[in-house]
């Protein structure tokens, strides 16, 4: 009886290790994800802006198109700070550290309760404190800050630990 509660306190440890590896790497992909959406924000806003007058007063038979192009540029200019991009990459790649840094805490334990050398209790103490870290850190990070779910992102962030266990823990 005593095994079997272990062995199912150690499944529950390696689950959550493998929820935090997978949160990590969707943090760190849900963050490239955002950065590249504002990239791509300020890369169609400098081209609009260097180019749209010019190339104006160069096709005139397409007025009408560039000057459709610079109206929503400018639209796009003055809402762009009101654009969640920024505050969410700042907080994404705050929580992505801490994050990781639990990951890697709950590997560094993960012998102790491989090897049987923690107790049930010990172990869901350290479960129970991985949890409650993480939700501090989401709390911290984010604070009111909501975030959509990105799916991409997710299934990505799936393959990597996925593969990532696989290789480290065969």
């Amino acid at each position: 009886m005593i095994f079997k509660g272990i062995f199912v306190y150690q499944q529950k440890y390696w689950h959550l290790m493998k929820e935090l590896k997978t949160h990590s790497l969707y943090i760190q992909n849900f963050a490239i994800s955002q950065s590249r959406n504002e990239q791509h924000l300020n890369i169609f806003l400098a081209i609009t802006s260097s180019t749209s007058i010019a190339a104006w007063a160069i096709w005139k038979d397409h007025a009408f198109i560039w000057g459709v192009i610079i109206a929503v540029s400018q639209v796009v200019t003055a809402i762009k700070p009101f654009l969640p991009f920024k505050k969410r990459l700042a907080a994404l790649n705050q929580l992505g550290d801490s994050i990781s840094k639990l990951s890697l805490l709950a590997e560094r334990d993960w012998f102790y309760v491989a090897e049987g050398k923690w107790t049930e209790h010990e172990i869901h103490s350290k479960w129970a404190d991985l949890k409650e870290k993480s939700l501090t850190a989401e709390k911290k990070c984010l604070g009111n800050l909501t975030l959509p779910r990105n799916k991409g992102a997710l299934q990505k962030a799936e393959e990597e630990a996925d593969l990532y266990f696989v290789s480290t823990y065969h």
